[in-house]
């Protein structure tokens, strides 16, 4: 493991979670710090290792007695360069034709470490990932160490702004409200209802790189495929293409020198017709429904979206520069990780972008526990009736609303 990936292991080892679960924004922090550490690796344009240590983990908030990390660091920023030879032509269509697929859906393998209190293993992690544009998209969670996690699956109807949550195990199933849920724009630092992430299939897009070896036809599961295979250094991409329809079925990475654990990408398909029912909202015949309504007053929860934002970013930061977080803010666009005028944007209030900062910044305390150390807040005079937005120093955000909480966590 390199260093900057074993620092922040370690960094991640030291949440704490509530103990409380927080269904509604379970996922979502590790969406977007997956988000964010894939901008800025894409952005410099250089080797991140580390930015798929929390991809599609569960940093949920679980019993004190289990917290649960799982630790997943196999893959890093994947490297274009122009394709050569008469191989490369078919691998780089391969790859194009995701670009224009209406409808997307493959199984990602690969093996993920986990932490359950003093214990840790590793295991085969299995997911099933799928879209259908505009607006829809499903997450089946094949395998995981917890019994009860097996075959969860999640469904985003960002048209409908709501969220279903199936534990087959369980036989629950949790509607989550998402009228309120934002995001912010990398380019412009504008507010924005969050969307459709396609960021799975953009990044196989980006899998054509270096000089194509033709291995011919070859069969793969009974079908007779055309089997193409790119190096860069020390990794070797793999891509399986239907030779009818010139459409990847299966894509592998791994590096000679071990450094990071494969992934393979199974099952592929594209344009192919997903059933509207793979994304319907209503739970199966047997599931006992929850639904809980967004939590926050619509101004904190965009307000909450910035503070997010700037947390995911000085994480980061920390990461870069050996655990130190940024001095002041400004710091964070004098490192290049955001512009000037995103940070002036986002810390203004939404419905003044180019006004005053409305939050404040204060550097976490060296040995402070991250998921406890306030490091943005919402800047007040009198306290406000709904409470205070403020993000921490492990990414997560929270509306405090008892004043005496919130003065004690500032201290």
């Amino acid at each position: 493991m390199k260093d900057n990936e074993k620092q922040f292991e370690n960094f991640v080892r030291q949440i704490k979670f509530e103990d409380q679960p927080d269904l509604k924004h379970r996922d979502q922090l590790e969406q977007d710090l997956l988000a964010a550490l894939a901008k800025q690796s894409r952005d410099k344009q250089k080797p991140f290792e580390i930015w798929r240590m929390i991809m599609k983990t569960k940093i949920a908030k679980f019993t004190a007695a289990a917290a649960v990390i799982i630790l997943i660091m196999i893959i890093g920023v994947i490297k274009l360069a122009k394709p050569i030879g008469s191989g490369s032509v078919v691998f780089a269509a391969a790859m194009d034709s995701i670009k224009w697929a209406r409808t997307f859906s493959c199984t990602e393998i690969f093996q993920a470490t986990y932490q359950d209190g003093e214990q840790q293993g590793t295991f085969l992690m299995k997911q099933r990932w799928m879209f259908k544009e505009p607006d829809r998209e499903r997450l089946e969670r094949l395998t995981s160490p917890w019994p009860k996690y097996i075959g969860e699956i999640t469904i985003m109807d960002y048209g409908a702004r709501q969220q279903l949550e199936l534990r087959p195990v369980e036989k629950t199933a949790a509607l989550h409200d998402m009228s309120s849920d934002y995001d912010i724009d990398d380019k412009t630092g504008e507010l924005k209802l969050t969307q459709l992430d396609t960021s799975l299939r953009d990044r196989l897009l980006k899998l054509s790189a270096g000089a194509v070896e033709d291995f011919g036809s070859v069969e793969l599961d009974g079908q007779s495929v055309r089997m193409l295979q790119s190096r860069r250094d020390s990794q070797i991409t793999t891509v399986w293409v239907d030779p009818k329809t010139g459409f990847p079925v299966q894509i592998e990475i791994k590096w000679t020198d071990q450094s990071r654990s494969p992934v393979l990408y199974t099952s592929i398909q594209i344009d192919t017709e997903l059933d509207d029912d793979l994304f319907s909202l209503e739970p199966p015949e047997g599931y006992t429904l929850s639904v809980e309504k967004w939590g926050w007053p619509d101004d904190k929860a965009k307000i909450g979206a910035k503070v997010k934002y700037l947390s995911l970013w000085c994480v980061i930061y920390a990461n870069d520069n050996d655990g130190q977080f940024p001095s002041e803010l400004a710091d964070i666009a004098t490192a290049g990780i955001i512009t000037n005028e995103v940070l002036n944007r986002v810390l203004a209030a939404p419905d003044d972008p180019d006004g005053p900062p409305v939050i404040r910044y204060r550097p976490p305390r060296a040995g402070a526990n991250p998921s406890s150390e306030v490091m943005l807040y919402e800047i007040y005079g009198q306290w406000p009736e709904d409470g205070v937005v403020a993000g921490f120093a492990d990414g997560h955000c929270e509306l405090i609303v008892n004043q005496n909480r919130f003065e004690e966590l500032i201290k």
